[in-house]
Order: C-alpha cells, then structure tokens, then sequence
C-alpha cells in the first residue's frame, strides 16, 4: 500500500512539473501535446522521435501519431515513443501534416496538427560543383552541409598567405560564376599556391558570418579525386543498417585484401582509399569483373555497386563490379 501511494504521490508531482492538473481528460492531455510540439521546428530532414502517451490523473492518455504523406512511416517504439521515418532523399520538399490522435480510457479523443515538411535532398554525390555551391549559399549564418564534399577551383584571392609556422594558408577560388574561401587550407603544394592556379579542396563547406567557406582542416587533394571524394564523404553519413537508393561509382586505393580471391565464386573483397583522402575507406564485398583475380594492394581500381552500412562498415554490396583496374608499378 505504501509503494502504492508513493507511485501516486510522484504521478501527481509530475502533473504538477507538466502544469496540468488533466481536470478535463483528454482536452488537457490535448494541450499538453500541443504544448511540447507547436513550437518545434517545421523543417523535419532526418527521421525523430515523439511521445507515444501522456500521463495523466488516475490514468494514461495513449497518442496515435498520422501524417497524409505516403513517403513517411509512423512505428511505435518498444520504449513507448514513436518514430516519424521520412524519407531523407526526397528529390523535392515535401509538405505533410502530423497528426496526434489523443484516446483516454473510455475511448474519448482529441486531436491537434502540427504543418511540417522535409526538405529536398541534398544529394552531394550527385550534384554538380555549381549546385554545390547554390546549396551552399543558401546555408544560414553557421549552418553547414550535411556532409564533407570537393570542389575544384581557381584561386582568385590570397586571403592570409602560407604560413609555416601552422602549414595552412587561406585563399578564395572561384567556382562557376560564384566564389568560396578556403579556410586554414593545407596539404602537399599549400605553400606554393598562388593567384590563378587551379585546385580541388576537401572540406566541410559552411557559412561563417556571410561568408561561404570551406571550413579549417580542409586540404588539397587531386582534381582526379573530386568526384569519387564526393561519394566517399557522403555515403559515410549512412547511419547503420542504411543504404542508398542509388549505384554509385568510387576510383580508389587497394590499401587491405580482406578476403582472397574465390575460384569457385570468382570475386574478392578489398578495401579501397581514394587518393589524397583519410579516413573515407570503403570495403567492396565480393567484388567481381575483369581484373579481381590479380587484384593486390596498391592497385588503382574503379568500382560500381550500391553503398551501405553494414554494422558500422561502409561497404559496396555483394554484386559490385569492377570498371576499370590501372595496376601498381
């Protein structure tokens, strides 16, 4: 009886911290959801999380969660909430409406909506350096991509010359009929730049303040990386278990032979590094096609196959192919 009135005690206290007293049932429970929601954000570009019930006086209000887009799937969570799943490569924004459905025990509801929508995606695999850089001067004061990307240059502007105390200089380069800086820039030949040359920076691309930048700890790479660098540095925001929706086609590095070559299925599994990147290395499962059976560390290969996440590994899938193989001297 004690432990029954202590729970009873602390229900009571937390309707209290909720500043609801829930006299009227299911239209407080109503307000109480319309309270924790109505002042989040519309913008939804990643799958969230939302309460699945309300706790009330006496008893618990269940909250059924309904959107009128067909792209998005509402599950109940084993914790009690309930995960809204949109889809995050959405070629277009998408408008929906959330819906709550609040139920009491004698089957009484009430319902509020909230207007969200899901931004387009911003696919930096695909997309050409000139919409990289639209994208990228779109981005609020500190806001920046959702991924490390590449884009090639020519440098129009010495901002901060090369400093050898710290390696990095900052230059602007201009890319299409826009420019960017790039911010405490290093890597091989960083101290020999000058006005006119062109380069390819890696990076993290923000807006500091109004200015379009690729962030400090970006560096040089080959110009003959841009593309596959892209691939690379966005395929790993895949949280696990994701894959894309899309092939994709990465040149790299042989840098680890994981598994030997098979006669008998005649595939191999690699990990590849493109050139001038760290950090980005991508495993290709059971890769087959002309050339796997001589494949060996230090080879250059071409791959193409759909990416995932498999249990914290960025891999190609079974069924990758090789494109193209420039074997090591």
């Amino acid at each position: 009886m004690k432990k029954l009135i202590s729970a009873l005690a602390l229900l009571a206290a937390l309707c209290m911290v909720l500043g609801l007293s829930f006299a009227d049932g299911v239209a407080d429970a109503r307000s109480y959801v319309n309270m924790m929601y109505k002042g989040r954000p519309a913008s939804t570009p990643k799958d969230y999380t939302v309460i699945g019930s309300v706790p009330g006086e006496g008893e618990t209000y269940t909250v059924e969660w309904t959107t009128d887009s067909d792209t998005i799937v509402v599950t109940r969570l084993e914790d009690g909430m309930v995960k809204i799943d949109v889809d995050e490569n959405n070629p277009k924004e998408v408008a929906y409406i959330l819906t709550a459905t609040i139920t009491d025990k004698d089957g009484n509801t009430a319902t509020v909506s909230f207007e969200r929508f899901v931004p387009a995606a911003i696919n930096l695999d695909i997309m050409t350096e000139e919409e990289i850089v639209e994208v990228a001067y779109t981005l609020e004061d500190g806001a920046s991509l959702p991924a490390d990307t590449a884009l090639t240059g020519v440098i129009v502007k010495i901002d901060t010359p090369y400093s050898e105390e710290y390696g990095n200089i900052t230059v602007t380069i201009q890319v299409g009929e826009k420019t960017v800086q790039c911010y405490r820039l290093t890597g091989e030949g960083a101290a020999d730049l000058k006005e006119g040359d062109e380069i390819t920076v890696f990076g993290r691309i923000k807006n500091y303040k109004g200015t379009i930048e690729f962030d400090k700890g970006c560096k040089l790479i080959p110009a003959a990386s841009a593309q596959s660098a892209r691939v690379a540095a966005f395929v790993y925001t895949l949280e696990e278990s994701a894959a894309m929706t899309r092939t994709s086609t990465v040149t790299g590095v042989v840098t680890k032979i994981d598994s030997p070559y098979s006669e008998e299925y005649k595939n191999i599994t690699v990990f590849i590094a493109v050139p001038g990147l760290e950090g980005y290395d991508i495993e290709c499962y059971r890769l087959s096609g002309e050339g796997a059976d001589i494949l060996a560390v230090g080879d250059t290969v071409t791959v193409t196959g759909t990416i995932k996440n498999y249990k914290g590994t960025i891999e190609f899938d079974k069924g990758c192919t090789i494109d193209a193989l420039v074997k090591a001297e």
